[in-house]
């Protein structure tokens, strides 16, 4: 009995020293500031993310050919990419001061804006012996009145110094702040119009 226990116990005790150790990553993102608009406005906007299931997890994804996409068991994100996207656009048309009140939601309420991001990629790409951070998503801002204003398309790619999901954190960091201040000051311009 003795030994079966004590056999039991050293399986579970090297089981567990096999395996690797789970690293949590964040984005860093630079403070939107306070880049306030000269053109205030009386409403409001709701920020709507659509993604692929993969990227509604907090799991690394990875692609080593355009045909495979491998997810990291023990490398995770500190939220999922569809609420680190969801939350940046949200922070930055905040920070503008053009809308009343911007909220991240699925439903909108009546009456606001409805700026929709499609996530298509958020990912790290192996080609060769190069690494790149590839980010895409589809724009679309609508107003209360359903009338198409902005669309567009934001795609950005990034070199990585190596495969490490550090510098694959470092490289979305800024391809997402590009991104997003390009939708920021392209959202503020057809507001004006």
């Amino acid at each position: 009995m003795e030994k079966g226990l004590l056999g039991f116990l050293l399986v579970v005790f090297l089981t567990s020293c096999a395996m690797p150790e789970t690293r949590t990553y964040s984005l860093h993102m630079p403070d939107p500031g306070s880049g306030a608009s000269s053109a205030k406005t009386d409403a409001s906007v709701a920020v709507v993310i659509d993604s692929p299931k993969y990227l509604s997890q907090p799991y690394i994804a990875y692609r080593n050919s355009p045909y495979e996409l491998m997810i990291s068991r023990y490398s995770k994100w500190d939220s999922s990419p569809e609420d680190i996207v969801k939350d940046g656009f949200r922070d930055a048309l905040s920070s503008l001061g053009l809308f009343k009140n911007v909220r991240a939601s699925d439903v909108v309420p009546s009456g606001y804006y409805r700026l929709t991001i499609n996530l298509k990629k958020f990912e790290r790409s192996d080609e060769g012996d190069s690494s790149f951070s590839d980010l895409a998503l589809d724009v679309t801002l609508v107003s209360p009145e359903g009338k198409s204003l902005y669309r567009n398309t934001v795609s950005k790619r990034v070199k990585l110094a190596d495969r490490s999901f550090l510098s694959l954190a470092k490289g979305l960091s800024g391809a997402l702040a590009e991104g997003i201040e390009e939708v920021r000051v392209n959202v503020e311009k057809s507001l004006r119009q």
